[in-house]
């Protein structure tokens, strides 16, 4: 299965592609979440920073990590550093790294999105039988601080803690946020397409 962790930047790319067969949405941002309580549905609620911190303080063995950045913390052999490029298909490296990952093991995606989620349905075509989880940001923040504040996660507020270590790139995220949201909110259409997307988290 592959985990992904939809907000506002990217909830209607994700599920534009989305397959119940296939993948398990949650909503990753407390604002996502407020939307369709207020549409009259009540989505799962679950951050990507959750499912990370829940990964590393797990100490799951066999779990592998694509990254857009080297990471100390994680070994030489379980990570993987990509190259920018537009697409990943057919990517003889990624692939080669992808077979290293053992049968039932787990593959951690630290990408932005939604070019993580649409390569983990590619990799997922070729490696059905490993677990994929889409966590973005959330890797480096959990992998490569040292002190990261744990306790904001799950809370709504763990943009708070990305705001202090990656400022730059949280405030950026934060008014594609704003933007997105108040693209939802201003059309019906959209607003349709999106209560059916919390409606596939309770799945």
């Amino acid at each position: 299965m592959i985990n992904h962790f939809p907000n506002f930047v990217c909830w209607e790319e994700v599920f534009q592609q989305y397959r119940s067969s296939r993948d398990v949405l949650y909503i990753d941002a407390l604002s996502c979440h407020l939307v369709g309580f207020m549409l009259g549905v009540r989505g799962v609620y679950f951050s990507g920073p959750q499912m990370a911190n829940r990964l590393d303080k797990a100490g799951i063995e066999n779990v592998y990590f694509l990254l857009a950045e080297e990471i100390q913390s994680i070994q030489p052999d379980r990570g993987f550093v990509m190259e920018f490029k537009e697409s990943f298909e057919g990517d003889e490296n990624v692939l080669a790294f992808l077979s290293t990952v053992p049968k039932d093991g787990a593959l951690v995606l630290g990408l932005s999105s939604p070019k993580q989620n649409v390569l983990a349905m590619y990799l997922h075509s070729k490696r059905p039988d490993i677990e994929y989880f889409c966590l973005g940001a959330a890797v480096k923040q959990t992998w490569g601080f040292t002190y990261a504040n744990t306790k904001l996660r799950g809370t709504g507020l763990q943009w708070l803690e990305f705001l202090l270590l990656q400022p730059r790139r949280t405030a950026a995220k934060l008014l594609k946020t704003l933007v997105e949201a108040l693209k939802v909110v201003s059309s019906i259409q959209r607003l349709k397409l999106f209560r059916r997307f919390v409606i596939a988290t309770k799945i």
